[in-house]
């Protein structure tokens, strides 16, 4: 960072310029090396920020999932607390990269899933909500909003973690190692050259290069893959009902470190990524991830759909109630825990979270209840039966659609309170489902009622096992492919005559030959990953077409679940392949390769993507776009009903981070969602405007930059609405 960048500048700079390409660079280092040792405690991940350029004040809490970059340019104050939100100083800008500053004052604090944007700050003793931006005010910086940052819980003391905790987690991890460590001294323990000392490289190649050892190698990989996140969990589960005990509705006692530290092992024991190791083995969507949760002590009902990518918990499963039919989207997070105690969840048969949601405490689903896109359910709330929310204003969910509760006046309108939870009987929050509750995937999978075959749980398992076994024997051939040839190079290729003995080469010359051949090697290893994937998508999927796909009806969700699971060959431990590829011209030609339509000086993902476009060959994007961390979604899996539809941008469309478009939304040329920003559902973004807001709203027009007639900005000031004068290049003030 200090070599390459240096200090952060503020400024507007052009994409593909030195400055962009220099701040490219640092930015995949710093995503590819992550923090080590420092990512361990808060503590240590204050002194990483700090080294390079941050300013980080006393006793500020930062979660290791909150995003910050740009370091020079961030000043977070005194006993602030960022939860996993983004703060740092990068935007997309009209074809430009906007760097700037950003400031968390004393005493505040930003929730999960918020976003600072440059330019922008949260004030001293402001509290920025879930599913909040810097650009709002008023109630998403309200006090309260602290209660739901998991950084302003109280944590148990640090030798309470250093001396009880951390040996506990460090044991869960340690045997679900085992199988991983029974291969590796299996391997050592064969008498191939078991007792030759290793006193010269040649030696130890001799060693490393044994034909028979090969199997040994891939087996180790394979079991780290499979195997050990089964282990973990049985291990943590064993954890939870022997150590962690029962959570129980009611307050916590932040007087006392033990309760304190169940907490803090339950959060850190079932991470969203361990969930998700687990139900890649087992199956995402299935039954067997409904058996991991009731084991974790939360009650699930039958035919439930889970996400693909898992749920972000605080670790209180035992407050969970989830009932029949319950469809959930990806990247979506529950709480159980406030900083006030412990208030069950309830999902009613037939709900529905869709994807990138938060769910607070005490809050209720009624039955076919649905939480849209970008959605928050604040907490203890109410929301009735058949009735559809999404997106949030001010830290509050819109409503779309009433549901059937409204002749008695318990829903929610502009001038009315919400219904609370605790005013809703028991008999208005239904957990048994029933013909009204039962979705295409319920009906296809569990009651085998489709128009084709439905692959069995069991065959789904198999698959899952089988495609990680071979993705992790892919992933082991460049090291040992390196090695091999290195050792034919300088030995001769028949292994059975090379002389180890007879000749010595020096370390330099040794390893020189290794790193060029493993830089060999790795090329083809990325080329079969893009045949894998590539291949993959056009044999199963083919080129999709708008129209409906539901479970019990087309293959195409069952195809689509095959297709995942081939794609996981674009991971490579924590990183992916797609992680050195974002923000260059490389990415634009993956997604041509996998059917997107994308014009000429096309600049995507510079910060990465999550997720990235799901469905490119429905999106077609012009010339001189820049997308950063946003989400182009063209499905939409409203209870269980799977729709496809198109997705058009013009030319010189701008969408920063965390931004999402829904399926069938038209972004025409020259405008911008700002972060955080959600275009609905058919939404027409129109052109030379900028949008915010979940969902979005106008917020600035831009006068026509090829039509210098004024009378166009009069006739549109007379609307009321805001221009900004060529000179600025349409930039965002």
């Amino acid at each position: 960072k200090w070599t390459v960048i240096g200090k952060y500048k503020p400024g507007r700079y052009p994409i593909w310029s030195n400055y962009y390409m220099r701040w490219w660079f640092v930015d995949v280092c710093r995503q590819m090396i992550g923090r080590g040792i420092y990512g361990s405690n808060e503590t240590l991940l204050n002194c990483y920020y700090r080294a390079l350029g941050a300013h980080i004040g006393k006793d500020a809490r930062i979660s290791i999932m909150c995003d910050i970059a740009e370091y020079d340019l961030v000043n977070i104050g005194d006993y602030t607390s960022l939860d996993a939100g983004t703060v740092r100083g990068f935007a997309l800008d009209n074809g430009c990269m906007l760097i700037g500053s950003v400031t968390v004052g004393d005493h505040a604090s930003v929730g999960i899933k918020a976003i600072v944007a440059p330019n922008t700050s949260v004030p001293i003793h402001a509290h920025l909500g879930p599913q909040a931006s810097s650009y709002e005010i008023g109630k998403s910086a309200d006090p309260e909003n602290a209660k739901h940052n998991r950084y302003c819980f109280p944590a148990p003391h640090p030798l309470m973690q250093f001396f009880i905790g951390n040996p506990i987690t460090f044991f869960v991890d340690a045997v679900s190692y085992i199988p991983t460590l029974l291969i590796f001294y299996w391997m050592i323990k064969m008498p191939w050259h078991q007792h030759e000392g290793f006193y010269t490289y040649s030696d130890m190649l001799a060693w490393l290069c044994e034909p028979r050892r090969i199997p040994f190698y891939v087996g180790i990989r394979v079991a780290r893959q499979v195997l050990h996140p089964l282990v973990y969990m049985m291990m943590a589960i064993l954890v939870k009902w022997t150590i962690i005990g029962k959570f129980e509705a009611g307050p916590i006692d932040t007087t006392s470190e033990w309760q304190l530290t169940r907490h803090w092992l339950a959060e850190t024991l079932f991470t969203r990524e361990n969930l998700l190791n687990v139900t890649e083995i087992i199956g995402r969507h299935y039954e067997g991830v409904s058996v991991m949760y009731r084991l974790l002590g939360a009650k699930v009902g039958k035919r439930v759909f889970w996400p693909g990518s898992q749920l972000v918990f605080t670790g209180e499963f035992d407050l969970l109630e989830i009932g029949d039919d319950v469809v959930f989207g990806s990247r979506s997070v529950i709480f159980c825990r406030s900083r006030d105690g412990l208030e069950k969840v309830r999902l009613c048969a037939g709900s529905n979270v869709a994807d990138n949601c938060v769910v607070l405490p005490g809050c209720v689903f009624g039955k076919n209840a649905v939480l849209g896109s970008s959605g928050i359910a604040p907490a203890g709330w109410y929301l009735p039966e058949s009735s559809v929310w999404f997106g949030s204003k001010l830290c509050e969910p819109v409503l779309l659609e009433r549901g059937v509760d409204h002749d008695d006046g318990s829903e929610k309108s502009e001038n009315d309170e919400p219904i609370m939870a605790s005013s809703v009987p028991e008999h208005r929050m239904p957990m048994v489902g029933d013909e009204s509750t039962l979705r295409p995937f319920g009906k296809a999978f569990y009651k085998r009622e489709a128009t084709y075959f439905v692959w069995p749980l069991i065959f789904i398992m198999f698959l899952s096992v089988f495609t990680t076994a071979f993705i992790a024997t892919l992933h082991s051939v460049p090291i040992l492919a390196a090695l091999h040839l290195a050792s034919g190079v300088l030995y001769g290729f028949p292994v059975d005559d090379r002389d180890y003995d007879g000749r010595q080469y020096r370390g330099q010359e040794v390893y020189t030959l290794l790193v060029m051949m493993y830089v060999l090697v790795h090329n083809f290893h990325v080329l079969c990953w893009l045949g894998v994937e590539v291949g993959a998508k056009w044999s199963l999927i083919g080129r999709r077409a708008e129209g409906r796909y539901n479970y019990d009806s087309s293959t195409y969700n069952q195809r689509w679940e095959l297709y995942q699971l081939f794609t996981r060959v674009r991971r490579h431990g924590r990183v992916t392949f797609l992680d050195f590829l974002h923000g260059t011209p490389y990415m634009v030609t993956f997604f041509r390769l996998l059917g997107c339509n994308i014009g000429n000086n096309v600049c995507l993902y510079p910060t990465g993507g999550d997720p990235y476009m799901p469905e490119p060959d429905l999106v077609t994007i012009g010339d001189d776009c820049a997308i950063d961390n946003a989400a182009l979604v063209c499905h939409l899996n409203t209870r269980g009903n799977f729709e496809l539809v198109p997705i058009k941008l013009g030319s010189n469309v701008t969408l920063r981070s965390m931004s999402r478009i829904q399926m069938g939304s038209s972004v025409e040329s020259g405008s911008m969602l700002l972060e955080h920003s959600l275009a609905m559902t058919g939404e027409i973004i129109e052109a030379d405007s900028v949008w915010q807001g979940a969902p979005a709203s106008p917020v600035l027009y831009f006068t026509n930059r090829h039509d210098n007639n004024p009378d166009n900005a009069s006739a549109s000031s007379a609307r009321g609405v805001d221009y900004v004068p060529d000179p600025f290049g349409g930039a965002m003030v």
